[in-house]
């Protein structure tokens, strides 16, 4: 089980950092900002569950392995070679940041979710659940801000809600099943809600700004 969790955990971390590294190079930002940006998205998540949890030092600061992939998979992707071919069209540098971005969320919420089952292993089915869907979006969302973005989870297609299904489908499995099965069943339902969402454009409702009132 751990065998698979650290490979899961490479996986995710690696796509995390091809997400955050495109941010950069649509930013036009220079190397290291690139770099940072890639490493931030991989591991922001786990660092703020792992505040959460009480785990301090975070457990990135113990683990070079997934720190060095992130770093290199995103200078890598500053690579002219490879910059250009991403940046060429507008459909390959979404569908590459979208397949990246939804394999990291995946992975990432149902190691979240196992980890914090760990941690508290009385804790609610609440509390596993929204760990789980915070080590998902956490690193999205410390991207977005870094980037000068709004947020991706708060005003595009289904992101926070594909990592919440995510971590209760987890839950529920693993309660029913097995660990190894609500890894798999759990991270497959948030890539694949992730998928639907943007072929589909769906989104939540949105305020608008004329239904206020001075």
């Amino acid at each position: 089980m751990d065998t698979w969790m650290m490979i899961g955990n490479l996986i995710g971390t690696v796509a995390f950092a091809v997400s955050g590294a495109m941010t950069g190079l649509r930013k036009k930002m220079d190397m290291l900002g690139v770099i940072v940006l890639g490493l931030t998205t991989a591991v922001g998540g786990g660092i703020v569950r792992d505040l959460m949890l009480g785990i301090t030092p975070p457990s990135i600061f113990s683990d070079p392995l997934s720190v060095t992939a992130a770093a290199v998979t995103a200078a890598l992707f500053f690579v002219p070679a490879v910059r250009r071919r991403l940046m060429k069209t507008r459909r390959a540098y979404e569908l590459t940041l979208l397949w990246s971005d939804s394999l990291g969320l995946g992975i990432f919420t149902v190691i979240g979710a196992q980890t914090a089952c760990r941690v508290l292993p009385d804790g609610s089915w609440f509390t596993v659940a929204f760990l789980g869907t915070l080590t998902g979006v956490g690193g999205g969302v410390l991207r977005d801000v870094m980037a000068g973005d709004l947020p991706y989870i708060f005003h595009k297609h289904i992101y926070a809600c594909a990592a919440l299904a995510g971590a209760l489908v987890w839950e529920i499995v693993r309660r029913l099943w097995s660990e190894e099965a609500a890894l798999l069943l759990g991270g497959g339902v948030v890539i694949l809600i992730r998928l639907l969402a943007a072929h589909y454009r769906w989104s939540l409702p949105k305020a608008k700004a004329d239904e206020f009132i001075d």
